[in-house]
């Protein structure tokens, strides 16, 4: 939360200013803003490194949510990606603002760039320490054989617009590659639903270079920020969608409350759980207890207490957590 107080009032004329309570606030538009206590992303992590030509840059700080997004979806690509890790090229300025001298957007904190996860000329994974321009075969234009890993690069999309840490509103992205992810996801099976999403999010710009040689991804404004003055440009629709879904607080209380039947697996394994013991209690669908005493009739109408599959995953990417500095 953030609160605006008025700090002069002299000659009948105020001056409004911005008191932090040490959170991020995004302000403007992502070509024209700035960035009030931006966090600097580490130069390294979990799942992802930073090259030394963008650490001299100084363009190492984003909002609350956008280093969140960064760090939680570089450790969750490491799950699939154990060889290399993501490369962190430019987020925004300290403040923010202009730097035309590298971006002419990425000024108000909410845009990062990342490298394309890529293969050498022997078709091995390799970690870049530079941006390779890519063709419409998604083959380097340098002549050293480097291609795009395609099912890798499309594992990293998919982890940025179903993130639950920030909603992304564009992977800026060369189109012929973007076809390539998007056709590799409907030959993996993946949902309509999500091929429906990457193609909304996928664009290559028209109004700047056409991101040959790396993703650049934008967030939208978070709601707090919204009230101080951040401004989203373009389509609102995938933040709309995301709004009208279920969050990821209710997905845990879901989860977290689901039963199922003794008579499936789970319930057989705590019917043989209870005739092990002598005066064993398994959980029932109306919260009592029903002990051995109660028979086979009992176990078979007991409802067993499991870790649902949902929790499991929202557990091993720590989405069940409260990240107090990113909480408004």
């Amino acid at each position: 939360m953030h609160w605006l107080v008025l700090v002069g009032m002299l000659a009948g004329c105020a001056e409004l200013g911005v008191v932090s309570d040490g959170t991020s606030l995004s302000v403007g538009k992502p070509s024209h803003g700035y960035l009030i206590e931006g966090v600097r992303l580490p130069d390294r992590g979990a799942g992802y490194v930073t090259r030394e030509v963008w650490r001299a840059r100084g363009n190492r700080f984003g909002t609350d949510e956008l280093v969140d997004l960064v760090t939680a979806v570089a450790r969750r690509m490491r799950g699939h990606v154990r060889d290399v890790s993501l490369v962190v090229a430019d987020l925004s300025g300290k403040g923010g603002g202009e730097r035309a001298q590298f971006h002419r957007s990425h000024q108000s904190g909410r845009d990062v760039d990342l490298l394309y996860y890529m293969r050498d000329a022997a078709g091995q994974p390799f970690e870049p320490d530079a941006m390779h321009v890519f063709n419409a075969a998604a083959l380097a234009a340098d002549g050293t054989g480097v291609t795009v890993d395609v099912p890798r690069t499309w594992a990293l999309v998919k982890e940025l617009i179903t993130a639950p840490e920030a909603t992304v509103q564009w992977v800026f992205m060369y189109e012929p590659i973007a076809r390539r992810l998007l056709e590799h996801a409907a030959q993996l099976g993946e949902p309509a639903e999500l091929v429906a999403r990457a193609r909304k999010a996928l664009k290559q710009p028209g109004d700047s270079a056409r991101h040959d040689d790396h993703l650049h991804v934008r967030v939208y404004c978070s709601t707090a920020d919204k009230a101080y003055g951040c401004v989203d440009l373009g389509p609102m629709e995938l933040l709309a969608e995301r709004e009208a879904g279920p969050s990821p607080l209710s997905e845990l209380l879901d989860a977290l409350t689901m039963t199922v039947p003794a008579g499936g697996a789970a319930g057989k394994a705590a019917a043989a759980a209870s005739a092990s013991t002598a005066e064993p209690s398994v959980v029932t669908a109306g919260g009592g207890a029903a002990t051995a005493r109660d028979g086979a009739a009992g176990n078979a109408a007991a409802a067993a207490i499991s870790v649902p599959q949902r929790l499991g995953r929202l557990l091993r990417t720590r989405t069940d957590r409260v990240y107090l500095r990113s909480w408004r």
